[in-house]
C-alpha cells in the first residue's frame, strides 16, 4: 500500500465520520453504526501505523540526501519540510482513529438511553 492509497482510505472513512444515519434514535441503526465504527477504529489503526513506518522511512530518506544541507540548519524544520505529506497523514490518521472511539462511546450513550427509554415505557413511567 502507497501514500495515495493510505489518503484515498482515509477519505473514505473521514465521509463515514462526517455522515449522520437516518433514524439516530433507531438502536438497531446505531448498532450498524457502531460495529462500521469499530472495524474503521481497527483499519484506521493499522492505516495509522503504515503511516508511520512511511513517515519514518521518508525522514530517513530526507536525512540520507541531505545530509550536509542539515548540518547548516535546525534539522527539525527541515525535515518537516521534507515529509509534509506523511506527516500529514499521521496526523489525520491518529484524528480518524480519536474520532471513531469518542463516536462509538458516544452510541453506547444513546443505545444505554434509548433502552432506558423502552424500559422506563413499559412500566408506565
Amino acid at each position: 500500500m502507497n501514500i495515495d492509497d493510505l489518503l484515498q482510505e482515509a477519505q473514505e472513512i473521514q465521509d463515514f465520520l462526517e455522515s449522520v444515519p437516518d433514524n439516530n434514535e433507531d438502536p438497531n441503526e446505531l448498532a450498524i453504526r457502531l460495529t462500521y465504527l469499530n472495524n474503521y477504529m481497527a483499519r484506521s489503526g493499522k492505516m495509522l501505523a503504515d503511516a508511520k513506518q512511511m513517515q519514518d522511512s521518508a525522514i530517513s530518506a530526507a536525512y540520507a540526501e541531505h545530509s550536509k544541507a542539515i548540518l547548516k540548519m535546525p534539522a527539525t524544520k527541515f525535515i518537516a519540510s521534507q515529509t509534509v505529506t506523511e506527516n500529514y497523514l499521521v496526523n489525520w490518521l491518529d484524528r480518524i482513529n480519536r474520532t471513531c472511539t469518542h463516536q462509538s462511546d458516544n452510541i453506547r450513550t444513546q443505545i444505554s438511553f434509548a433502552k432506558e427509554q423502552m424500559s422506563l415505557t413499559r412500566r408506565g413511567y
